[in-house]
């Protein structure tokens, strides 16, 4: 039975969306396969695991000290194009010079905290024979350009130019990969640095080449009325930034237990699963900054609309994200050996593991958004780092028990605990229920994963396929009556085939 028209065309927009960011972020995937794969066999699970703690340590360092103005600068930049309906550019540059100027400052002090702490960041990650201290302190260029960076997405996405975000994604994406593959080819191990900071410093100028034509690039780096104007977005970025900061923390933290508890090849081992099930799966979920929040934000007072919209969005996230995890997990032992080495297949019974988190993130994510649309950055500061704080300790102990397998084990129980979580929280504050038929769905879905990580675990290699093979096609046929079902996007595919 066909859909509400409401309905249905709210969930055309989602699943619209999700495929345009999605088809974007899938240009960005295979260029970064692309790039892990080269990068596999130029440096193995010893690089991998050094790009890992560098990318972790830039993003800490980022996320300590941008003060939230990416996130809460596209809030306030949205508001102000909403009330003049037009993004007139006298109204609007004082404030995206605002935006700037803060961003200037931060992008300094992130330089400064990064040089100033990599005695100890050196002490928490390296032993004294593998690395000297100052090596950290040459990630200054990057965390400074991922600062500047910050402000430019977010002026773009305040002003809902979504098909120069996209556009830059795809373009960053391609010179990530040239500008990273011949150092890595030709200095090895040490090339890594000057790559992460090459590759960082051209996306900042990509973004530059999209954003200076609409708006000039100034600043007032010592005018107190401008640092003055941009303290309200401070205030409302605090409690977010807090909250990036527990999430980063544990990014950093994480790789440096698996190394000092494990070894630098488990922590690649760790890094190329996490790479093959969340990020590349995470391909669902790439419309929901610049989609989702908007038009949850826009519903955030009505209860009944906020719940339809939270549970159109984990329909469209499970119907999609399901048949894609089954058939990775189904093929994963034969995608480690193309994307990657065989050096590498330690990780495969991981990356199945791994399967649910992802599975179980299309129905939290969608919910984690409520408090942030309702402007309660204080509660969600608290979910953010009661979560932080358990999934750290829940992952690293299945690792000690279970080892690679274990990681895997431990970031879907604590992909479980997230939903109990925000489920009963969000529940008793928002009113927040999960619909009959999206929990019906869900279920069945759930059914069929499962199934596929026994298979995958226990099954010999030729069963594997078959019965792999035939649960994706049940979970790709169920996905495909229910959008055929509820949004008319598949009907026009068809009538255009």
């Amino acid at each position: 039975m066909k859909a509400p028209k409401q309905q249905e065309n709210a969930l055309d927009h989602v699943l619209k969306y999700t495929g345009v960011f999605g088809g974007v972020q899938g240009l960005t995937i295979l260029m970064s396969i692309v790039r892990n794969k080269l990068a596999s066999h130029f440096l193995g699970p010893v690089g991998f695991a050094l790009i890992a703690i560098y990318q972790s340590i830039a993003d800490f360092i980022h996320s300590t000290s941008n003060f939230g103005i990416p996130f809460s600068s596209v809030r306030e930049l949205s508001e102000k194009v909403g009330n003049s309906h037009q993004t007139d550019k006298t109204e609007l540059s004082p404030f995206i010079m605002v935006i700037r100027t803060w961003c200037l400052w931060t992008a300094v002090a992130a330089a400064l905290l990064c040089v100033i702490g990599s005695p100890l960041l050196s002490m928490w990650f390296f032993d004294k024979d593998e690395a000297p201290w100052w090596t950290i302190s040459l990630l200054a260029p990057m965390v400074f350009a991922l600062s500047i960076t910050g402000g430019e997405i977010s002026i773009l996405k305040g002003l809902r130019r979504l098909r120069r975000v996209a556009t830059i994604s795809a373009v960053g994406a391609v010179s990530t990969l040239c500008l990273t593959v011949p150092f890595f080819w030709s200095l090895g191990l040490n090339g890594i640095l000057i790559a992460l900071n090459l590759s960082t410093i051209a996306l900042t100028a990509i973004h530059f080449a999209f954003t200076l034509p609409l708006f000039p690039y100034r600043v007032k780096p010592f005018s107190m009325e401008v640092m003055r104007q941009g303290w309200s977005m401070v205030r409302i970025g605090i409690p977010f930034v807090l909250a990036a900061i527990a999430g980063s923390g544990v990014a950093m933290a994480l790789p440096a237990l698996l190394k000092n508890y494990g070894s630098m090849d488990d922590l690649g081992q760790y890094r190329a699963a996490y790479n093959l099930m969340v990020t590349y799966a995470g391909i669902v979920f790439t419309a929901f900054e610049a989609d989702f929040f908007p038009r949850l934000s826009g519903v955030n007072h009505d209860k009944e609309q906020r719940n339809l919209v939270i549970n159109q969005q984990i329909r469209v996230c499970v119907l999609l994200i399901a048949p894609l995890l089954i058939a990775m997990m189904t093929a994963m032992p034969l995608i480690v050996q193309i994307l990657y080495t065989e050096s590498f297949l330690p990780a495969v019974s991981m990356a199945v593991c791994a399967a649910f988190y992802m599975f179980l993130r299309a129905i939290t994510t969608p919910i984690g958004y409520t408090a942030l649309a309702c402007g309660d950055s204080l509660l969600f500061l608290l979910m953010e780092v009661i979560y932080d704080v358990v999934s750290l300790g829940i992952i690293f102990g299945c690792y000690l028990v279970w080892g690679l397998m274990g990681a895997g084990i431990g970031l879907s129980l604590s992909a479980l605990f997230d939903l109990v979580l925000i489920g009963v929280c969000y529940g008793r504050h928002y009113g927040f229920r999960l619909s009959s038929s999206t929990t019906l769905l869900a279920l069945q879905q759930t059914i069929l994963l499962a199934l596929t990580l026994v298979v995958c675990l226990y099954a010999p290699p030729v069963w594997r396929w078959l019965m792999g093979g035939l649960l994706f096609v049940l979970s790709l046929v169920r996905s495909y009556v229910v959008l055929a079902a509820e949004t008319t996007i598949i009907d026009k595919i068809r009538h255009r085939l």
